[in-house]
């Protein structure tokens, strides 16, 4: 395969209309060749969980008073004008210079360093709901631009995690290792499980390492451009039902990972009627195995109610612990979801995607579907 293409032409999706680009294949000309890519990766993006757990100040930030009482007049300022939540972004929700400095520098070292952050000590229980998602959407607009997916994360006894029919965020099942149809993956913690529902965390490029000494083997068939993920209907007029990608990509010096141990397994309704090729023993070893890797050197944090956690999906795999609700249904555990973009134009790394200079890009695109914030689980 050729590395020498280049984008010369910004996509056209969505123009005038702004919606994301959505879910797409790689350019596979501009994908670099097993035998071409790093034999080491270094760098702040490599990092432990035992240099996370010895340093917590490195990942988490602490919201001052003075910084609260910023983002809760900007709130009302947002309140104020009548606005939608679609309408809250930075020009709506202001913020003075030393906050905003501050999410810059996060936003930085999620792009460029750990790719992982906790903002900590929201004051949710003394909000609405709708003020803690005008909150919500206003921080992240300090980080990226919003692409569309689904807003909540809520065991809605779905039931239909089998086969690939249903979503598993929607489920208090565990979900394992993986990543999101956007540059970074938001969450904002409004009410924590009674038990359980541990978040889990892990450099995919710690990972790479260690596969390059250990499993070479299995490194090679991730990088690969032979798995398939099912779209699961979510497409727009003239897409396929799936998606080819390989696991690892190395792209302009950046080396970056799509994966989800989980779907990409999930596919037994194409195999069953001979659409697509069944997976080599490699393959479902490689499968395994890197399920594996990530469980033994992921971190593990508990999400506190109030809490932001933002985790970028270029150079991270995250997961998540099962979890059991309380019995009152005004306790389960609740998280809003938040997928941003980090297009190249705005500081993101180069993808050899056709919309890697598009500012929205990435996301779950159904032809011309606008953006929804609702503001329950649906």
């Amino acid at each position: 395969m050729s590395t020498t293409t280049t984008m010369t032409v910004k996509p056209t999706w969505g123009h005038g209309l702004n919606l994301s680009s959505g879910q797409r294949d790689p350019v596979y000309d501009l994908l670099t060749p097993f035998d071409q890519m790093p034999t080491k990766m270094t760098g702040r993006t490599v990092w432990t969980k035992e240099e996370l757990a010895a340093d917590p100040d490195r990942w988490i930030h602490h919201w001052t008073a003075e910084e609260i009482q910023h983002i809760e007049s900007a709130i009302h300022q947002v309140e104020k004008q009548n606005l939608s939540l679609a309408q809250v972004d930075r020009s709506t929700f202001v913020l003075p210079s030393p906050v905003a400095s501050t999410l810059t520098n996060i936003r930085d070292e999620l792009i460029n360093g750990i790719g992982v952050t906790v903002l900590r000590g929201l004051p949710v229980y003394n909000w609405t709901t709708r003020q803690a998602s005008i909150a919500y959407l206003g921080i992240g607009s300090y980080i990226g631009q919003r692409v569309s997916q689904n807003r909540h994360v809520k065991d809605l006894d779905e039931g239909k995690e089998v086969n690939g029919e249903g979503r598993l965020y929607r489920t208090h099942n565990a979900q394992p290792y993986h990543t999101d149809d956007a540059d970074i993956v938001g969450l904002l913690c409004l009410h924590k499980a009674m038990q359980g529902g541990e978040s889990q965390v892990v450099s995919t490029h710690h990972i790479y390492n260690v596969l390059r000494e250990e499993r070479p083997d299995v490194l090679k068939e991730l990088c690969m451009p032979h798995w398939f993920y099912d779209r699961k209907g979510e497409i727009s007029d003239g897409d396929e039902e799936v998606m080819r990608v390989p696991g690892y990509y190395y792209y302009k010096d950046r080396l970056s990972m799509k994966w989800d141990s989980y779907y990409v397994g999930a596919l037994q309704r194409f195999w069953d009627k001979g659409l697509l090729p069944t997976y080599t023993d490699a393959q479902r070893e490689a499968i395994a195995v890197t399920e594996e890797m990530a469980r033994r050197l992921s971190f593990e944090m508990m999400l506190e109610q109030g809490d932001i956690q933002f985790v970028t999906n270029t150079h991270n795999l995250h997961a998540r612990s099962a979890y059991q609700d309380a019995n009152d249904p005004e306790k389960k555990r609740w998280l809003q979801r938040l997928w941003l973009a980090t297009s190249e134009e705005e500081g993101g790394w180069p993808l050899p995607f056709a919309d890697s200079k598009y500012e929205k890009r990435g996301g779950v695109q159904v032809n011309k579907t606008p953006e929804a914030y609702p503001l329950e689980a649906e």
